[in-house]
């Protein structure tokens, strides 16, 4: 018991550097559950609805309709489209800040997300290899469908980095020019409500 305490005492400050980063959920909740909703949540639609239709349609349970995505591959999918998505803020970090905080856990982030990418990748393509030589029959065409969504939501992601671009103070002169805009559409706005004296009712605004 001895050596089990000594052993808890001398993990006791590393795990606790580790674990550090969590209180930030607590400071600013609303802003986690927003992430954890967009993120998280609507990360993993497709499988949601899934189990909705597949339980409405053909009374499957949830557990099966879990396991026909996990033979599919789509829970890798998520895991890879997650991890990626976490290593752009962590890189971004030490590019925009001079001096950056935390220097030590963020690296060790990064190579162990790196890492975690590249092992999700191969067992992902383990598994479709696996499903594809179960296939007996199969003509070679590209499913237009997937192809349209899978090429919006680049255009997505990359419109919405411009646009988060647009506040930092390198585009400044970007963020006057939407400015402007924005006030002369509240200015005509404002006129186009002092016209207005009285609704179809006659009542006075």
């Amino acid at each position: 018991m001895d050596i089990v305490k000594s052993m808890l005492k001398v993990l006791k400050k590393p795990l606790r550097y580790v674990l550090d980063p969590f209180k930030i959920i607590k400071s600013n909740k609303m802003e986690f559950f927003i992430w954890f909703v967009f993120t998280i949540l609507a990360g993993q639609l497709g499988i949601l609805v899934n189990i909705i239709i597949r339980y409405f349609t053909h009374s499957m349970s949830v557990g099966q309709s879990i396991y026909l995505d996990s033979y599919s591959g789509s829970f890798y999918t998520f895991s890879i489209a997650i991890a990626a998505s976490a290593l752009g803020p962590l890189f971004v970090n030490f590019i925009k800040n001079k001096k950056p905080e935390f220097t030590s856990i963020k690296v060790v982030s990064i190579i162990l997300i790196i890492f975690f990418l590249i092992i999700s990748g191969v067992i992902y393509a383990a598994v479709q290899m696996k499903s594809l030589s179960s296939t007996v029959n199969f003509q070679l065409a590209v499913d237009s469908p997937q192809l349209i969504v899978y090429l919006l939501a680049i255009f997505i992601g990359l419109y919405t980095y411009c646009l988060l671009k647009i506040e930092t103070p390198d585009y400044e002169h970007l963020d006057d020019s939407y400015s402007e805009q924005d006030d002369e559409i509240v200015k005509e706005v404002v006129t186009e409500s002092n016209k207005l004296k009285a609704d179809s009712s006659g009542v006075k605004l």
